[in-house]
């Protein structure tokens, strides 16, 4: 069985120390909860006793504040606060005691804000259990639901895209120099809006995000230029392109899942090199024919950055498995000892 270490490392990720645009997103954990943790429409509406404010609440306008593009900032923000619990007896109340700490030492807007999500946590049975359930892995914050049907909608558009060049190219309503020119330009941008949506928010992008979307776009376009090659290998020999090259332009879609997630698990890493924390990770077999790579890596904790990427196997951008995030003791228990 090969060594994860003796693997080509050019996708993994670079836990190290990053920059990211001061003002999105806050460096400890206690203030991320404070944002991660508002009031969800879920709970309000389990919880009538607990009615919205006509006005803008503290909460909201911190949250505002802070998270410009709320929906994947807030996705990772919840991600890497449940990872830390995970594994904790009562999540729900770690937070509010983290809370409680955070109001009594600042008078500020952020104390007003820990204070109320404390309160809210305490008196909201709802809202405790969604959070302790979250921790578990039992259920899935909306958040990140939101940011995954976003990632979904984002793959249709450009395969709808990248088809429709190829429909033209084999209408011969183009050549095949416009179609490269044409598909490299998407090809980039859909990358670069899967990269955005994994790091949560454009602000948030790091340096080490920046080179793994770098690197993922020449990938791509080497892929693209086989492409192109077989093609104009069709058109020199005088052959018509074939039907069957709509659907291999159209499968270039599919790589936004890969860099998407590659963004997500740097912010993992970026969590590890600028608090020390306890955090590991696993990958997770989805539901596919899974590839012997993928049966090979999966359920094995190891730490955060140094297995194989999503897509680093056999099935390659098709790839239906995942990672999950965790402190060592709890991803062992759960799976059992894996890499070192």
């Amino acid at each position: 069985m090969p060594s994860f270490k003796q693997r080509d490392r050019a996708k993994r990720v670079e836990p190290v120390e990053t920059k990211r645009v001061v003002g999105n997103e806050r460096s400890t954990l206690i203030d991320r909860v404070l944002q991660a943790l508002e009031k969800p429409a879920a709970a309000q509406e389990a919880a009538p006793s607990i009615q919205p404010a006509s006005r803008e609440t503290a909460a909201q306008a911190a949250a505002r504040i802070a998270e410009p593009e709320p929906a994947p900032t807030r996705a990772n923000l919840i991600d890497r606060v449940l990872a830390r619990l995970r594994g904790e007896p009562a999540p729900a109340q770690s937070v509010a005691e983290g809370m409680e700490a955070v109001a009594r030492d600042d008078q500020s807007l952020t104390g007003r804000v820990a204070q109320e999500t404390a309160k809210l946590i305490r008196d909201n049975d709802n809202l405790a259990r969604a959070i302790d359930d979250a921790a578990a892995g039992r259920t899935q914050p909306q958040q990140r639901r939101d940011v995954e049907g976003d990632l979904e909608k984002l793959r249709a558009k450009y395969r709808d895209r990248f088809r429709g060049l190829a429909e033209q190219l084999v209408a011969g309503e183009i050549g095949h120099g416009k179609f490269r020119y044409e598909m490299g330009k998407e090809v980039k941008r859909l990358q670069t809006q899967a990269a955005i949506l994994g790091a949560g928010g454009q602000g948030n992008m790091t340096d080490n995000q920046r080179r793994l979307l770098d690197r993922s776009v020449k990938d791509q376009l080497a892929y693209l230029d086989g492409f192109v090659r077989d093609i104009r290998e069709h058109v020199n020999a005088g052959k018509p392109i074939p039907q069957r090259m709509i659907s291999r332009a159209g499968s270039y879609a599919a790589a936004a899942d890969v860099t998407a997630d590659q963004a997500r698990r740097q912010s993992m890493a970026d969590e590890v090199a600028e608090d020390s924390a306890d955090l590991w990770e696993v990958r997770v077999l989805g539901v596919a024919e899974h590839c012997n790579d993928c049966v090979e890596y999966a359920g094995r904790p190891a730490p955060v950055g140094t297995l194989p990427p999503i897509g680093d196997s056999e099935c390659g951008q098709y790839c239906k498995c995942r990672f999950e995030y965790g402190p060592r003791e709890e991803l062992e228990r759960k799976y059992g000892r894996g890499a070192s």
